[in-house]
């Protein structure tokens, strides 16, 4: 009988979780962080608690098994928001414990494909992200940056800004995932942190002047005559407009 499987939403829980289950492998209905609003009469829903330990060890046997191919497929499907995402990677993984490395061939098997293009959605919006992140220069030196991707791409960003603004303190926030990566030029390092913020920073008056002569700058080189709405908003979607200064995001300035 199919079961259904809780955790408590963390990586370790879920280590834990794959760790059980592919030490006897057994037919899984659903893998979720919540709980079931209502109990099926076929199945039931069983809660594995984290261990850290058991997560660790899971973990490093998986590095020194897999391929680098389904190593990176496997942590970019972590970072997806997706439904299923923690059901699909178990069937990826119970098929490549049968397999071995010949699952990187096997593209398109119904329990490889899901995952693959998964992992592409996440790489992709990640990438589209490096030209997305507007800094601002807020009160107390800190250039702070609004993101709301559908994934949790600040893993897979933070590099990049790190080499690209390595003497100057960062902030990048995931609004949607209410997470950060905040970097110390000091240490010449970054964190990633939950983060809830309640107000948008104040940003400075040199900021505020920056941010509209931008946005005079971005009007004045457009061409009226060579508008191509479709082609624009299949570069610059709709749902990352609002956090782009050149698409109108206001700030407010300190007096």
């Amino acid at each position: 009988m199919p079961a259904s499987y809780r955790y408590d939403g963390s990586l370790a829980g879920l280590l834990t979780l794959y760790a059980r289950l592919l030490a006897e492998p057994v037919e899984v209905e659903r893998i979720s962080a919540t709980q079931l609003d209502q109990q099926s009469l076929f199945s039931s829903e069983i809660s594995i608690s984290t261990d850290q330990a058991v997560a660790e060890e899971f973990w490093q046997r998986l590095t020194k098994r897999l391929t680098d191919n389904s190593l990176k497929l496997l942590r970019r499907c972590l970072l997806a928001d997706h439904p299923q995402q923690e059901l699909l990677l178990y069937r990826y993984l119970l098929l490549e414990a049968e397999q071995g490395r010949r699952i990187d061939a096997m593209l398109a098997h119904p329990q490889v494909a899901p995952v693959w293009k998964l992992a592409r959605q996440v790489g992709r919006e990640a990438h589209r992200y490096l030209g997305f992140v507007r800094f601002q220069q807020v009160q107390g030196g800190l250039y702070y940056a609004v993101i709301r991707p559908d994934h949790r791409v600040l893993l897979l960003i933070g590099d990049h800004f790190a080499e690209r603004f390595s003497d100057q303190q960062w902030l990048i926030h995931d609004q949607r995932h209410g997470e950060g990566i905040l970097y110390d030029a000091g240490k010449k390092e970054w964190l990633l942190l939950p983060m809830e913020l309640h107000e948008q920073p104040e940003a400075t008056p040199q900021e505020a002047q920056f941010q509209q002569l931008w946005r005079c700058y971005f009007s004045t080189l457009a061409i009226p005559e060579r508008r191509n709405l479709r082609l624009q908003q299949g570069k610059v979607p709709l749902k990352v407009r609002v956090c782009l200064t050149e698409f109108g995001r206001t700030v407010s300035a300190a007096d």
